[in-house]
């Protein structure tokens, strides 16, 4: 099967590339006039609208109006993105800013990814957004249980990264903080450096041969282990600079602008969407319709994944319209990924 660059000749390829550039700075269609001048081979402005009939019927471009120029489809623009040339390192004014996470001092994982994302939009000038990795890939640290009351507990996980989860129980009985600071012992001893998902296959096994009191809270155990684990739709997400869509072109209709931040609120649908990405090495580029996300229409996702120890991996990125400077910021997602991965390394 050809790909999209095997369909196209050189001056098409050309035609193309030009188009989507012209297109990314004004954001408004492209006569043929224009790209005859800014093609490197002398070529007429007929040759070149005769170029843009073909790739409009190839589905590359499509006219707006009836005597305008031409406008990029997302073919076209999936076509230029996968044309880039390997992502180097970001210009020196977004370096310099992105160099100042290196030398910050972080107590915990949560301000890194926070910082992240907060770093990442204002470089970017776009909405970033920073997830989490998913918890059954952590490593278990150790766990502290406080009673809050007769018959509630809280709960806390520490991760070997240093992520921390709470979570309230109730129980069945009233337990003594005694019995709870020795299980805390029992399980910090045997469970840590192990992951969350062998954790709770361990703590089966002890069920069936421990001590009848704790049965109750072995079982809150892991109930609240299957919570952790099976809530990775709940978990952080970091989304700064949505204000940042306003004002673009693409949204300069009220509507339109609503569904994105809609869109935007909708985490569990950004997870989901944005996980199918953590095992990917490299830059991914996610257009328009590829997401099968309500109100990313016309909009772009550059989303690279970080890791946060051996196993745990999370994703980060920006969501723009389809029109980003796409050559500019794919090396500042690249690079804060690696930043940030070398950070939870350092910790």
């Amino acid at each position: 099967m050809k790909g999209l660059r095997d369909i196209l000749d050189e001056r098409e390829r050309s035609v193309v590339e030009l188009i989507v550039e012209n297109y990314i700075v004004y954001a408004e269609p492209v006569g043929s006039t224009t790209i005859a001048k800014l093609m490197k081979r002398k070529v007429s402005s007929a040759t070149v609208r005769s170029i843009m009939g073909e790739l409009e019927q190839l589905g590359f471009l499509y006219k707006p109006h009836a005597v305008a120029g031409r406008v990029p489809t997302p073919k076209a623009f999936r076509y230029y993105v996968n044309s880039l040339p390997i992502p180097g390192l970001p210009g020196k004014k977004e370096l310099k800013a992105l160099e100042t996470m290196s030398r910050a001092r972080y107590a915990y994982t949560e301000e890194v990814m926070a910082d992240a994302s907060r770093i990442l939009a204002a470089i970017a000038s776009f909405p970033s957004i920073v997830v989490e990795p998913r918890v059954e890939t952590m490593l278990f640290k150790e766990v502290e249980f406080v009673r809050m009351s007769r018959y509630t507990i809280l709960i806390v996980f520490v991760t070997t990264s240093g992520m921390v989860h709470k979570r309230f129980v109730d129980t069945n009985e009233d337990i003594a903080q005694g019995t709870l600071d020795d299980m805390k012992r029992y399980m910090n001893e045997r469970f840590s450096g192990l992951s969350f998902h062998v954790m709770k296959e361990r703590i089966i096994q002890d069920m069936r041969r421990d001590r009848e009191d704790l049965q109750d809270l072995y079982r809150k155990m892991q109930d609240t282990l299957d919570m952790l684990v099976g809530d990775e739709d709940k978990r952080e997400v970091y989304i700064e600079g949505a204000s940042k869509m306003i004002g673009i072109p693409e949204f300069s209709d009220v509507e339109r602008l609503k569904e994105l931040f809609t869109a935007l609120e909708n985490k569990e649908r950004l997870i989901h969407l944005l996980d199918q990405y953590q095992s990917r090495e490299g830059i991914n580029v996610i257009l328009g319709s590829e997401s099968d996300m309500r109100g990313m229409e016309g909009m772009s996702i550059i989303a690279s994944a970080y890791r946060i120890d051996r196993y745990s991996y999370g994703v980060l990125g920006i969501i723009g319209p389809m029109r980003m400077n796409y050559s500019r910021l794919i090396p500042i997602v690249g690079y804060t990924a690696r930043a940030v991965t070398d950070l939870f390394n350092t910790m």
